[in-house]
């Protein structure tokens, strides 16, 4: 990934983040892993009281739609400062709960997985140093980034339909489910938040 890669804080822009897993592994593919993920949009969403817009969690990456404004501020909260939030929670649970199944099962669900373990790979992060940003600031686009995400399991061919995958907030928009994660996002254009 090039290194002159810029962010644009701007004022009204819906943010798309593709985050990809260290070397594509499937950290992701356990369910506590998924759930740490979860637990990190939520902590934005508290912490820095951002509109979370859409989400999926694949097996070695994930998406996310973020309005990254603070409700009723004109500034958004710098991208930076959100993605180290992010990532730094992410890493720390997460390699909390890949210790906690290394511990009770003696390997991890691959063998990719057990070499970083093992050290293999030099380093022990979960995720790769840079991750793509991609301002937002259309409607069309909007909805084309997040119907990208909805369909994404399917294309990975990881489910049929949409609704069979709880990791995406297909399942928030059209079965009003809330069970995983609630978006804050009400359909409005532009956003007001």
């Amino acid at each position: 990934m090039p290194l002159d890669l810029k962010r644009y804080d701007v004022p009204g822009h819906v943010h798309f983040w593709t985050l990809s897993c260290f070397r594509r592994l499937t950290f992701f593919w356990n369910d506590a892993l998924k759930q740490v993920v979860i637990d990190g949009l939520q902590r934005l969403q508290r912490e820095f009281g951002v509109c979370l817009v859409g989400y999926v969690i694949m097996p070695e990456h994930i998406h996310v739609l973020i309005y990254p404004h603070r409700r009723g501020a004109a500034e958004p909260t710098r991208i930076s400062v959100l993605l180290h939030a992010f990532k730094r929670y992410v890493t720390h649970y997460g390699k909390e709960a890949l210790r906690d199944l290394w511990r009770r099962h003696h390997r991890l669900w691959s063998d990719p997985l057990n070499r970083w373990a093992h050290g293999e790979y030099g380093r022990h992060s979960i995720w790769n140093k840079r991750g793509y940003d991609f301002n937002v600031y259309r409607l069309k686009t909007l909805l084309e980034k997040l119907d990208y995400c909805h369909r994404n399991p399917i294309t990975r061919e990881l489910v049929d339909l949409p609704e069979q995958w709880p990791w995406s907030s297909y399942r928030f928009y059209e079965m009003q489910d809330r069970s995983v994660l609630a978006m804050d996002w009400d359909g409005q254009w532009p956003i007001l938040w």
